[in-house]
């Protein structure tokens, strides 16, 4: 009996869950045919490398391929024998590494890695885990924006301060939030507005075809359009050659004045600068980052003083809980894989997503 070798490749640091709970989880996939063999053959990049590998482009690039690990004895074996792989990293060139490689799943939504990594191939298919983190995330953007309209921060400055001073708060129902990226998490965002009352707004590439919870759909190219008709928008884009640099000088001044801006997907999608500008002339009267240009953030980085601005470090998602949705997924793709069935979150190379 030929086995079926899965390799478990993510960071372990990553999965902060018992362990009982992991080997349960691997227990599950060996329980879906008696083929399945699992082994370990971990591959992890620093913070800074996966970020900029995830970005367009990267495969091609001499300095990050010089920067990224040299493979031990043990991980190029692992990977001599795998035909699946759990990862979140992926050496360059994988394939050629891995001769017996079928499908790569990636713990994550975006698909930078694979792509850098020179996947999908004729050979090697790649899934993300789109979705699997829209419920945490869309409550982090909408906590985040309540904070905003609320006036959260300025009640703990008068806690802080031991100052009885009132500070009264907007309401959220009857504004307009617009989404730029309306898949597994914009989707749940959307969710969540309607329920507090919010007109919602949403770019789509398929304006045609109706996006529950969006009351209106725009093409990504009438994007300042949507910008100029809401009182916040967050971003929960996708990495493309298309997405780097959308929310530029541009962008930021089509939005109304004084609007709410949240980026909880790539930090490539913002410029920077741009956004400090917005909010350092008072057009914009708040900011939410989860994510940025360069990841993590140097301590020296003018966003951290920029006036009115939330930073969070790419901790949006639930980390106890999101791996217990990755080997659901991954489970479920699995099964298919065995049953010859088309996987879920397929990565398509012509659209990069």
């Amino acid at each position: 009996m030929t086995p079926i070798v899965v390799g478990i490749m993510y960071p372990p640091a990553w999965d902060v869950r018992p362990r009982e709970t992991y080997e349960a989880d691997l227990a599950s996939l060996r329980a879906l045919d008696p083929r399945v063999e699992i082994v370990e053959c971990r591959y992890v990049e620093d913070n800074q490398l996966r970020t900029e590998r995830g970005r367009p482009g990267s495969a091609s690039d001499a300095g990050l391929r010089a920067r990224a690990p040299e493979l031990t004895p043990d991980q190029r074996e692992g990977l001599a024998r795998v035909e699946v792989a759990l990862v979140a990293d992926l050496p360059f060139d994988v394939a050629d590494l891995a001769p017996n490689l079928r499908w790569v799943q990636s713990v994550a939504a975006g698909n930078g890695q694979l792509v850098s990594a020179g996947l999908p191939t004729e050979r090697v298919a790649a899934t993300t885990a789109a979705g699997v983190n829209g419920t945490p995330i869309s409550e982090f953007a909408f906590a985040r924006l309540l904070a905003h309209f609320k006036g959260h921060r300025e009640l703990e400055e008068r806690q802080r301060e031991h100052n009885w001073q009132a500070v009264f708060g907007a309401q959220v129902s009857g504004r307009t939030l617009g989404l730029v990226g309306v898949g597994g998490i914009g989707g749940e965002i959307a969710k969540r507005a309607q329920a507090f009352g919010m007109t919602v707004y949403a770019t789509r590439r398929r304006t045609d075809k109706p996006a529950d919870h969006v009351d209106r759909l725009f093409h990504p190219d009438d994007l300042h359009a949507m910008l100029a008709e809401c009182d916040a928008v967050i971003s929960a884009a996708p990495e493309t050659p298309d997405t780097v640099d959308t929310m530029d000088a541009a962008a930021f001044a089509a939005m109304r004045p004084r609007a709410f801006y949240c980026n909880v997907g790539r930090g490539s999608f913002v410029v920077e600068k741009d956004l400090i500008e917005a909010l350092e002339s008072g057009h914009l009267a708040a900011a939410a980052l989860d994510v940025a240009r360069t990841e993590p953030l140097p301590a020296t980085d003018p966003l951290w003083d920029a006036p009115n601005i939330y930073i969070s470090a790419h901790c949006s998602s639930d980390g106890r809980d999101h791996f217990t949705g990755v080997f659901r997924l991954f489970r479920e793709n699995l099964a298919k894989y065995l049953a010859g069935e088309p996987l879920r979150n397929a990565v398509d190379p012509a659209s990069g997503y």
